[in-house]
């Protein structure tokens, strides 16, 4: 995924970036490597859960 991609039909807890837009995972309730995918349609970014992304590691896999 593009980190500047505009992400839609997310969740509000996926649209502010606190959970994945994958698996829907809440990063305030479960510690997970995620990275950015991209922005909702608010302009905030986006993430996915590691395991969720499949370019992963060519984004390096940040720790939120």
């Amino acid at each position: 995924m593009n980190p500047e991609e505009i992400i839609t039909d997310l969740t509000p807890l996926q649209a502010d970036g606190l959970a994945c837009v994958v698996c829907q995972v809440e990063y305030l309730r479960v510690r997970v490597p995620s990275v950015p995918v991209g922005r909702s349609h608010t302009g905030s970014q986006v993430f996915a859960c590691v395991a969720c992304d499949p370019d992963a590691a060519s984004h390096g896999g940040v720790r939120r």
